[in-house]
């Protein structure tokens, strides 16, 4: 029986985590080892589109696409595709990718996100970085 791996991303739409989201996707379908399933989500006000059903490559990520939204159990493996303070754990396993951040310091939002996940991946070395050098002490406000 094949591992269930639910992918949250943007895949339907024109924007550079679209193209990454379609080039996982692609690879997960491409080892054939995985039940893939995907939760389409928005980027920002990007426009959908991008997936065109008379395209068979196409066509086989749209299959994918989960019409219902609710997850009857947790997957064994969860990917979500987006900045860091909006990364959930949901699945067994916990997946976050992210482009990361171009600055010098990153948001104690963006950390906790990346806590939450078992693996989180990024797209450079700088990104990386300033993740693993960011560093904040939660204090009480009063």
């Amino acid at each position: 029986m094949k591992q269930t791996v639910v992918i949250s991303c943007p895949i339907d739409t024109y924007s550079g985590y679209g193209a990454r989201s379609r080039d996982i996707v692609k690879a997960f379908l491409k080892t054939d080892k995985y039940d893939v399933k995907i939760l389409s989500q928005r980027w920002g006000s990007t426009p959908f589109g991008f997936l065109q059903a008379d395209n068979a490559e196409h066509k086989q990520i749209l299959d994918c696409i989960l019409l219902q939204p609710q997850l009857p159990q947790p997957p064994d493996i969860w990917i979500q595709i987006t900045v860091p303070n909006e990364f959930q754990a949901v699945g067994k396993f916990n997946i976050g990718i992210t482009a990361g951040i171009e600055t010098t310091l990153c948001d104690p939002s963006w950390i906790e996100g990346i806590n939450r996940m078992n693996l989180t991946l990024v797209s450079s070395e700088h990104a990386k970085k300033i993740f693993e050098i960011s560093a904040f002490e939660r204090r009480d406000k009063n």
